[in-house]
Order: C-alpha cells, then sequence, then structure tokens
C-alpha cells in the first residue's frame, strides 16, 4: 500500500521548485485545501517580497499538482461529508478537484484572483470566528475558575511539547461532552479517528495551549489574529488520513502533530523521506 504524505506551506515554500516538482512525481503527495488558499489570500505589500505574490505561489501550486501531487478537501468539506453520511470519510483527496486542476489553466487575471481570494476569506470567516470564540471561552473559564496561576506556572515550568499532549489527553476525556455540544444530532456514531472528531481535538487542544500563553502575555494576544493557527491545524489534522507530513514549523504544526499523532512520520526535508513512500 502506498504511504500519503501531507505538505504544508511551509516546506512547499521552503523547497527548492526543481526538487519539489521532481518529488511529487515520485511520492503520493496531498496539497491541503486550505494550501491553495494560502496561497490565494497571500499578500505581498512589497514589491520585493516576490515569495509572497499570489500568481506566483498559484503557479507553483498548479504545476505541482499537474506533475503528481493530490488537491485536498476543505475542512467544510470533510464535516459535511461524515455529518451526512454518518460514517467516517475514507479519503482526504478531492480527486474531481485534482482532475480539474489538472485538466485546467490557470488564471493570471489580477482582477479575477483578487475576487476568489475575498471569497475565500468570507467563506473561512465564520470558522476563524468560531475558533476565536472557543479559545476566549477557555480563557474565561480559566478566570472564573481561578485557574490562571496554574496556566503560567505550567507555560513556565514545561516545554509546548509536553503541555500539548497534556492538553491532547484533557481534550480526550472530554470526548462526549464536545460531540455533544457541537454534533448533537450524530455525537453518538463519531469515532475517534473521524476527520470531525479529530479536528475538534486539535481545536481544544490548542485552546488551553492559548490560554497558557494568555496567561502570561496578558490582554495583548486577546487582537492577534488567530487565523494561521486555524490554517495550520488542517495540515495537521489531515494526518489523522496520511501517513506522514513534511513541515518545518516549530511554532505549531510539528510539535502539535508529534503529540495528537505520535505513531505518524514528521519528515523535515524530502531526503528524509524513507523510500517505503515512493510510489513504485
Amino acid at each position: 500500500m502506498v504511504k500519503l504524505l501531507v505538505i504544508d506551506k511551509n516546506r512547499f515554500q521552503g523547497i527548492p521548485f526543481d526538487l519539489l516538482i521532481e518529488f511529487v512525481k515520485n511520492y503520493y503527495v496531498v496539497v491541503p485545501h486550505i494550501l491553495a488558499v494560502e496561497c490565494l489570500i497571500s499578500e505581498n505589500r512589497y514589491p520585493s517580497e516576490k515569495t509572497k505574490d499570489p500568481l506566483i505561489l498559484l503557479n507553483r501550486l498548479d504545476r505541482i499538482i499537474k506533475g503528481g501531487a493530490n488537491i485536498g478537501y476543505s475542512l467544510s468539506r470533510l464535516i459535511e461529508k461524515e455529518r451526512t453520511r454518518i460514517s467516517t470519510v475514507d479519503s482526504i483527496i478531492d480527486e474531481d478537484g485534482t482532475h480539474i486542476f489538472r485538466k485546467g489553466e490557470l488564471s493570471t487575471d489580477r482582477d479575477f484572483i483578487e475576487r476568489e481570494a475575498k471569497y475565500c476569506r468570507e467563506t473561512f470567516e465564520p470558522w476563524i470566528n468560531l475558533l476565536l470564540q472557543l479559545l476566549k471561552t477557555f480563557y474565561d473559564n480559566a478566570v472564573k475558575k481561578g485557574l490562571l496561576k496554574n496556566f503560567r506556572e505550567e507555560a513556565g515550568q514545561t516545554s509546548r511539547d509536553i503541555r500539548l499532549i497534556k492538553w491532547l489527553k484533557a481534550t480526550d476525556m472530554m470526548r462526549k461532552d464536545i460531540l455533544d455540544k457541537f454534533f448533537p444530532e450524530i455525537s453518538s456514531y463519531v469515532g475517534t479517528y473521524w476527520f470531525t472528531w479529530q479536528t475538534l481535538r486539535l481545536w481544544f487542544a490548542w485552546g488551553f495551549e492559548w490560554t497558557c500563553m494568555r496567561s502570561q502575555s496578558g490582554p495583548s494576544i486577546e487582537n492577534v489574529d488567530i487565523s494561521n493557527d486555524m490554517y495550520d491545524m488542517e495540515y495537521v489534522a489531515y494526518l489523522s488520513r496520511a501517513e506522514g507530513l513534511l513541515t518545518r514549523d516549530k511554532k505549531l504544526v510539528e510539535p502539535l502533530a508529534r503529540a495528537a499523532f505520535p505513531e505518524k512520520d514528521i519528515f523535515a526535508c524530502i531526503e528524509d523521506v524513507p523510500r517505503s513512500y515512493r510510489i513504485e
């Protein structure tokens, strides 16, 4: 059985393009839907920031998918599929979307790209607001229960790697209550390996960690843009349906992936990926 490998934006941009093109020809790679979105909404405020130009990023994305990589389903589509079918998704790869990508031509019209970027931002805004509300609820509950000192001490005495494992264990213990609150109509059917549950699990674990960080920083973190946190957690959630992940993101993606999926492979470079992942 061919092993599936997820690539995040960090490696998508960081790996030399000629090496990446050659790699996707020989390995079973999935490009998460959120990576395509991040390419589209990328902003290059300065002419020198060519690596942030959405057209350059989209052209890179277009070429690696035509070269052999697969595009993945969006977070909302995966959750909707599980909710309506009342069963876990068997694949995160959007075969129809991949086919369309490979047969189509990339638009270079800047106005079109800006309209699509606006649509993506509006589509993701409710999800970002939901996560932000969850994070604030975590913090408010810690304040009400007088636990801020505990979180502050936790942040000062333990590493993020250790804390995330602890937060995930706490989340797993609340599994029934979480599912009853967010998906009451299907909560009794949702298995531990459903993409829906894995996403909620990551969000709640990050809620604990965010409270930890805010207990140290105070109100300054309250208005920080958390959209990137949500995007990064989608890369990690994809690992529930893949064997490996390519990332060098030390802030969130790698530590959360290692804590949530200790049995999966995390690679920093394509040279680290063993031949067992190669398409023979």
